[in-house]
């Protein structure tokens, strides 16, 4: 319970560096781009042995680890702008929720089953979505950011799942293949703050590789909690944990307004989740 205690401590810390970025006026792209350079560094060093980049030129998922690196890039900073302008509560519950698209696309295309059980979690998780977002008048943040956050990392899960399905049979090959979708966001975050001309500043990379620091820890404490736990109480307490303590902190440290729709939209999440895992 230890290890899943801190992977859900380091995933709430990614909300907070973000919150956190913005009032310090940390530039966030800078920042998102150096952040996977120290995740890659970390997965490579405590991840399998042997790792080569040049190595995995020839592996049957290079190609397709291309498009997660610019898509790991694009959903982060979707992300860090969701958290800063809607509040570390809409921005971990539309992340977390978006359990139910992969779910979905699992039960139209993978032949997985449908039951009561599944449909009564979608349609509740659906439903506290609708219920968190809806702004009222103290809220004016632009909900498409959340929208597009749900829809996207839904739809990063659901390619992840299919990678590991088809692709990682062994746990090198899962290690080399975080290591590399890390490095190759890094690149490509590299390449745009290039293009766009953007000067670096020593100020935005150290707090960029300090990010990558929990990036890599929760990704690391979750594997190790699946180690020792079923996945099917690692995953409700880790999503739960992260939806909870993240509306906490919003409510408690950061005064975020949440409307008692909002509250009930976050209650009905923390429902769905637990109804979707143990379907």
């Amino acid at each position: 319970m230890i290890e899943l205690g801190l992977s859900i401590l380091f995933t709430i810390c990614l909300f907070l560096f973000f919150k956190e970025f913005d009032r310090r006026k940390v530039d966030t792209i800078e920042a998102i781009t150096f952040n996977y350079l120290s995740a890659g560094v970390l997965s490579i060093a405590f991840g399998s042995s042997g790792y080569s980049f040049e190595n995995t030129f020839y592996t049957d998922w290079f190609i397709p680890t291309l498009f997660l690196g610019v898509f790991f890039i694009v959903m982060f900073n979707i992300m860090a702008l969701t958290t800063q302008k809607l509040g570390v509560t809409i921005g971990s519950l539309a992340s977390k929720m978006s359990l139910i698209i992969p779910v979905i696309a699992a039960l139209l295309f993978q032949g997985d089953s449908w039951t009561i059980l599944k449909s009564v979690g979608i349609v509740i998780a659906l439903l506290s979505v609708y219920l968190t977002f809806k702004k009222d008048e103290n809220k004016n943040g632009p909900i498409f950011l959340a929208i597009l956050l749900f829809l996207g990392a839904g739809l990063l899960d659901t390619v992840l799942s299919h990678i590991q399905f088809k692709y990682l049979e062994t746990q090198a090959s899962k290690d080399y293949f975080t290591s590399t979708v890390f490095l190759v966001a890094f690149c490509v975050g590299f390449i745009m703050l290039i293009v766009k001309k953007q000067g670096f500043k020593m100020r935005n990379m150290i707090y960029g590789l300090i990010l990558g620091i929990p990036n890599f820890l929760s990704i690391l404490f979750v594997l190790k909690s699946l180690d020792k736990m079923d996945s099917s109480l690692v995953f409700p307490i880790l999503n739960i944990g992260v939806v909870v303590l993240s509306a906490l902190i919003g409510w408690g440290y950061y005064k975020e307004h949440l409307s008692k729709l909002n509250w009930l939209g976050v209650m009905l999440a923390i429902t769905s989740i637990y109804i979707l895992i143990y379907s």
